[in-house]
């Protein structure tokens, strides 16, 4: 009985570590998807799309953003090529774009069933911003603006909501969230790293590479072991058998 459970407990172990390689590995692909993807050049841009947004660099007039119902572009050279530009989630219905007039290079991005995204460096490399609430839960965005102090209201399904002093605060009316809603969402965050803010991806691919290392540092000791158990098994059967020596005859003592 207790080797039959040994032998499980060993496969449910081999089991898990390939599910755990799996889930840490995908993890690391996700954080970092512009190692997969290419930016291919289009040659008629965004436009065979549904055009929801547009909005143009005001230190380079060269350089413009579009966002469609599906995809998030933007030219270099003044509207004459296009490009997709790299995401860590799905450009889908991007429905406003708004440079910060205050910080040159800073630029904003809402999409939205999935939330706000900001750059500082003109639209290379985006990160989410926090917001009350969780747009996949249902609030949606549905527009944006940047008042000359370079804070942000946000339009969404249930209401305005404008950056203040001391963070988000609802306008006109939006519902409280429950406290069930809270808990839900804190559960989303801290599974994909949103708790953590700009050290999410950092603090996630840390802890993935750790469970990788952990996993195959497992299977090293645990096949390494059995290895070592079936050479010793293989040189011992190979060892000629030791034949039982004659007891030597006494000697005659001399007389």
């Amino acid at each position: 009985m207790t080797k039959n459970m040994l032998l499980l407990h060993r496969w449910l172990g081999l089991v898990a570590g390939l599910l755990i390689l799996v889930a840490a590995g995908t993890a690391i692909g996700l954080n970092h998807q512009d190692w997969f993807r290419k930016q291919p050049v289009m040659s008629d841009g965004p436009f065979s799309k549904y055009v929801l947004s547009t909005a143009v660099d005001p230190t380079d007039a060269q350089r413009i953003l579009m966002g469609t119902n599906d995809g998030f572009y933007r030219s270099l050279d003044g509207g004459q090529s296009w490009e997709e530009v790299v995401l860590p989630v799905p450009a889908e219905q991007v429905g406003a774009i708004q440079f910060d007039p205050t910080q040159p290079g800073r630029v904003y991005v809402t999409f939205r069933e999935i939330g706000l995204y900001r750059s500082e460096d003109h639209g290379d490399i985006w990160e989410e911003v926090g917001l009350p609430f969780y747009p996949p839960e249902g609030i949606h965005l549905s527009g944006l603006a940047i008042d000359g102090a370079g804070k942000l209201t946000l339009a969404t399904t249930a209401g305005l909501y404008r950056e203040g002093a001391n963070g988000w605060e609802s306008v006109g009316g939006a519902p409280d969230k429950p406290k069930a809603s809270q808990a839900l969402q804190l559960l989303y965050d801290l599974h994909d790293g949103r708790f953590w803010g700009t050290y999410g991806v950092p603090i996630t691919d840390g802890v993935s590479v750790s469970l990788i290392v952990l996993v195959l540092s497992g299977y090293f000791l645990f096949f390494g072991r059995e290895i070592r158990k079936r050479l010793a098994r293989r040189k011992a059967a190979a060892k000629p058998p030791i034949e039982p020596q004659a007891p030597r005859a006494r000697e005659k003592a001399s007389v």
